[in-house]
């Protein structure tokens, strides 16, 4: 795996300030988004998740918009040195494409059927239960809406996971151990450490991160994916608490 020449110079020029910084203020909003579930509606429960998702979406979007501003006002940096790019754009959304419909048919066919037909399921709590085909085609305008909310959730995880984290074990260590270590601090970044959590995020973060590599340093493909990944198991499995902070 090679190493990406694009965020080359912010590695280099990037020092223990601002890992602080960067990391500080994700924590800083990582609490800001958990004081925001103590605001609970409990006589309309769905509206309560959604509440939450939307604090934290909005949340994710300054700490992006922020992210990018520090870079770009401090080293100069371009859209592109931060993973902001295409690369060959229209081969990235069809493999995008192809790895979400597998996904999708994963979740659907092996997961939300048949447990949605069992009455002790455990975390399981869609916000759809695919009982019937009616059931699923009216799934998918919520599913397309939070697809797109998740898009800015994925960029804000990834620019630290990836272009952060990933790239600074990269420029010292051999891509494939980087690869490894940058997947397992996920979960670290995440504030995610049951031993189910860490797994999916571990697999989670290698195919983010391996596209990333592929694609040259691209974010694009990445954050499908993420985005796809988090709208699916939202509607899909585990409903508004599969909501990460």
């Amino acid at each position: 795996m090679k190493k990406q020449i694009d965020t080359e110079r912010i590695i280099n020029n990037i020092n223990y300030k601002d890992i602080l910084i960067i990391l500080g203020t994700w924590y800083f909003m990582i609490a800001i988004n958990y004081l925001t579930t103590k605001f609970n509606f409990d006589y309309l429960p769905f509206f309560n998740g959604f509440l939450h998702f939307l604090f934290i979406t909005s949340g994710r979007f300054i700490y992006l918009a922020l992210f990018i501003f520090y870079h770009i006002s401090l080293y100069s940096a371009s859209f592109k040195e931060i993973g902001l790019k295409f690369y060959k754009t229209r081969q990235q959304l069809l493999t995008a494409i192809l790895l979400l419909s597998v996904l999708f048919v994963f979740v659907i066919v092996f997961i939300n059927i048949p447990l949605s037909f069992q009455t002790n399921t455990g975390n399981f709590t869609p916000l759809y239960r695919i009982e019937n085909p009616e059931i699923l085609i009216k799934s998918f305008m919520p599913l397309l809406l939070l697809f797109v909310f998740n898009i800015i959730i994925a960029l804000s995880e990834l620019i630290i996971l990836i272009v952060i984290i990933f790239e600074l074990f990269n420029y010292k260590l051999n891509s494939y151990i980087s690869l490894v270590l940058s997947a397992l601090f996920y979960s670290v970044l995440m504030l995610e450490f049951l031993p189910e959590q860490i797994f999916i995020n571990f697999i989670t973060a290698i195919i983010c991160i391996f596209a990333y590599i592929k694609t040259s340093g691209s974010l694009f493909i990445s954050a499908l994916f993420l985005a796809g990944f988090n709208a699916l198991y939202i509607l899909y499995i585990y409903g508004w608490s599969f909501i990460r902070f």
